[in-house]
């Protein structure tokens, strides 16, 4: 009886972080703020005492779960809806390297060290900190980099070149199954399909993955 209120409660409680995830939205942990850190970590803690602690009553860990869940979605409302909420909330990007010049004040604010600052260059690859015009420490955590001008990558309209738009790429075959729902996206049917494959002597069971891009052009990837 006790494996299966465990086997029961681990289900529950593992259907409610999913539908809480799905409902809370969709971020990486790198696009997270500290607070929306700790609210999942929260969460997922209360759902694992729920699972494995049979003394607790199921409601209550639930509770305790879609409370937390409603307070990170109501202050996330309120960061959209007020643009003072959201430097409370969120806090405001830090300028870490303001016209090439270190600036120490803003490191101590930001509690992080010159070789955090340093390493984190090197990551975005700038490996000599004179190449770096600008730096600034997002709400996220993560430092963003902009070069000197003579750094910077060149583009097409340093050359006064304008390329056409590439478009997106669909994918219309996946571990050889046709992706019927993509193919009308890709301007093509399934008849089409099957016909260019065999063009080139191969069998749609044995492409491992087939693009279509803007200009129709179809890749196949073999198994």
């Amino acid at each position: 009886m006790e494996f299966l209120n465990i086997l029961i409660l681990g289900l529950v409680s593992f259907a409610v972080l999913f539908i809480l995830s799905r409902i809370m939205g969709y971020r990486a942990i790198s696009e997270l703020s500290f607070f929306d850190y700790v609210v999942g970590i929260t969460i997922g803690s209360i759902a694992a005492e729920m699972s494995t602690n049979i003394d607790i009553e199921w409601w209550k860990g639930i509770t305790a779960m879609v409370i937390y869940a409603a307070l990170d979605i109501l202050l996330t409302v309120l960061s959209q809806k007020s643009q003072k909420a959201r430097k409370f909330i969120s806090g405001t990007p830090i300028v870490l390297i303001y016209k090439g010049k270190i600036n120490k004040k803003n490191l101590k604010k930001a509690r992080i060290e010159l070789n955090d600052l340093l390493t984190s260059a090197r990551i975005a690859g700038y490996f000599n900190i004179a190449d770096i015009d600008y730096a600034i420490m997002e709400t996220s955590g993560q430092i963003s980099f902009m070069p000197v001008s003579a750094k910077r990558p060149l583009n097409p309209k340093d050359f006064n070149f304008t390329p056409e738009s590439e478009g997106l790429t669909v994918n219309v075959i996946m571990d050889g199954v046709i992706m019927e729902d993509d193919l009308s996206d890709a301007g093509i049917t399934k008849k089409e399909l099957i016909r260019r494959v065999r063009q080139r002597g191969k069998d749609v069971k044995n492409i491992f993955l087939g693009i279509i891009d803007s200009n129709g052009v179809l890749t196949l990837f073999d198994k």
